[in-house]
């Protein structure tokens, strides 16, 4: 009986992963080598940062929403990387976590304005521990 109930647990944790996996508000990470991220990932403490692939103002803007960010566009930051966008830039999302003290994820998940493959501006969104 006891190995049922941790086998429907596990099976229930591996649709629920498998469903958030592919939910179409969280943006796909760019693999490509073009974008030097270990200045950002020193700067968080942490081992190395990823990137998405660019986003659209309108895809950030409602990402951050789901992600308990309702009120974006009011943020100074926000306002900052409009000013800063030239053509040419790249929205992306950002992605610095490592293992925390306690064995959990620990760190920041934030948008970053990238121009030639540097960070201009940022926008803090979610804090891990």
């Amino acid at each position: 009986m006891k190995n049922l109930a941790i086998a429907s647990l596990s099976f229930l944790l591996a649709v629920l992963c498998a469903s958030c996996a592919h939910d179409a508000s969280i943006p796909k990470v760019d693999r490509s080598p073009n974008l030097d991220l270990s200045p950002i990932a020193k700067r968080f403490g942490v081992p190395r940062c990823k990137v998405s692939v660019p986003l659209t103002q309108e895809q950030v803007l409602l990402a951050a929403k789901r992600q308990g960010d309702p009120y974006t566009e009011k943020r100074p930051e926000w306002a900052t990387i409009k000013r800063e966008a030239k053509p040419g830039d790249q929205l992306r999302q950002v992605i610095c976590l490592t293992t925390g003290p306690q064995g959990y994820a620990a760190g920041d998940v934030f948008y970053g304005l990238f121009r030639r493959g540097k960070m201009v501006a940022e926008m803090h969104t979610i804090i891990i521990n």
